[in-house]
C-alpha cells in the first residue's frame, strides 16, 4: 500500500515541487552555502586571526619595553634635576665666596691688596704679592667658569631625556592606538568566523540532508512523511519545520546521521512511543506529508528553524519559535 501511494506521488513529483515555489512563504526556503567555500574562507579568517594575534603579542612586547624605558627615562631626569639643583648651588656659593674674598682684598681688612702692595719690602716682593693676588683672582674666574659649564652641561643632558621621554611617549600612545585598532579588528574578524563557522555547520548539515536523501528509498520517504504528520498535523509550514529539525540533526554531531536512526531515537519522538507513528505508516501518511517529505529531502528547508534541533508541542508553553503548532528551539 505504502510502495503504490508513493510510486503515485512520484509521477506528479514536478507538479508538486513547483506548486510548493509558488505557496510556501519567502522566508521558509534558504539556499545552504557550498561547505568546500565555507571551509577555505574560515580557514582564511583563522589565519587572519592568528596573525593578528600575533600581532598583539609583539606591540604588548614592545608597549612592556616602552614603558620600562619611560620609567627609566623619568629616573634620569629625577636625578639630572637633582644634579641641576646641586650645578646652580655650587655656582652660587662660589660666585658668592669670589665676590666676598674679592670685597675684602680691596675694600678692607688686615690683608687688603693696598696693604699687600705697600708692605712689601722690595719689588721682587711686590711682584710676588701681585702674582699671589692674581692667582686668587685666575682661581676664582677659573672654578666660576667650571661650575657654569657644569650647570650647562647638566641643562643640556636634561633637556635630552625630556627630548627623548617626549618621545617615547609618543611611542607608546602610537603603540596603543596600533594595539585598540587590531583588538578591535580582531573582534571583528572573530565575529565573522562565528558567523562563518554557523553557516559551514549549516552547510554540512545541509550536504549530509542531501546525501540522506540520496539514499532514501520509499520506506524512508514514508517514514519521514508519518512523522511529520503525526508532530504536524495538517499545517505544511510546520511540516517543514519539523523536516528542517530532523535533517538538522542528521547533519549534527550530536544525533545519530540517518534519518531512520534520528527518528527512532529512543526518547526523542512521542508519537513513537505512544505507535501513533505506527498507525499512521499502516493507513499511509496524507498527501501533504509526502509532498512536505520529498521537499525536505530535496533541500527545502524553514528559515525561521534553521538552527534548531528540538521541537515542544506549542501548549506545553516553552519559549521559542512557534511554526505551526510547536514552538522551536
Amino acid at each position: 500500500m505504502i510502495k503504490s501511494r508513493y510510486h503515485r506521488i512520484c509521477r506528479a513529483s514536478a507538479a508538486v515541487l513547483c506548486a510548493i515555489a509558488l505557496i510556501v512563504p519567502g522566508d521558509l526556503i534558504y539556499a545552504a552555502p557550498d561547505s568546500s567555500e565555507l571551509e577555505q574562507k574560515t580557514s582564511e579568517l583563522q589565519d587572519d586571526i592568528d596573525t593578528m594575534n600575533d600581532e598583539l603579542d609583539a606591540l604588548s612586547t614592545k608597549l612592556e619595553d616602552t614603558s620600562s624605558k619611560i620609567k627609566k627615562k623619568a629616573k634620569q631626569i629625577e636625578a639630572a634635576e637633582l644634579d641641576l639643583a646641586s650645578a646652580k648651588l655650587n655656582e652660587k656659593n662660589h660666585y658668592k665666596a669670589m665676590k666676598e674674598r674679592i670685597r675684602f682684598m680691596y675694600e678692607g681688612g688686615s690683608l687688603s691688596l693696598l696693604q699687600i702692595l705697600l708692605s712689601s719690602e722690595s719689588m721682587a716682593d711686590f711682584l710676588n704679592n701681585a702674582e699671589y693676588v692674581t692667582m686668587i683672582s685666575d682661581y676664582d674666574r677659573d672654578m666660576l667658569k667650571e661650575f657654569q659649564n657644569i650647570r650647562e652641561n647638566v641643562e643640556k643632558k636634561q633637556d635630552r631625556l625630556e627630548k627623548e621621554q617626549n618621545e617615547l611617549s609618543k611611542l607608546e600612545k602610537k603603540l596603543n592606538k596600533q594595539q585598540d585598532d587590531l583588538t578591535e579588528k580582531l573582534s571583528e574578524t572573530s565575529g565573522q568566523l562565528d558567523d562563518y563557522a554557523s553557516k559551514l555547520e549549516e552547510a554540512r548539515a545541509a550536504e549530509a540532508a542531501i546525501e540522506a536523501a540520496k539514499n532514501a528509498d520509499a520506506d524512508t520517504i514514508a517514514l519521514l512523511a508519518a512523522i511529520l504528520e503525526c508532530e504536524a498535523g495538517i499545517s505544511y509550514e510546520g511540516m517543514i519545520a519539523v523536516g528542517t529539525v530532523i535533517m538538522n540533526r542528521v547533519g549534527s554531531a550530536r544525533f545519530p546521521n540517518s534519518i531512520e536512526e534520528v527518528i527512532y531515537q529512543s526518547g526523542q519522538f512521542s508519537p513513537v512511543r505512544s505507535g501513533k507513528l505506527d498507525e499512521v505508516l499502516q493507513k499511509g501518511p496524507m498527501d501533504s506529508a509526502y509532498k512536505a517529505a520529498k521537499a525536505v529531502l530535496s533541500g527545502e528547508r524553514n528559515g525561521q528553524v534553521k538552527k534548531c534541533l528540538f521541537f515542544w508541542a506549542s501548549y506545553t508553553g516553552h519559549d521559542g519559535i512557534i511554526v505551526g503548532d510547536n514552538v522551536f528551539w
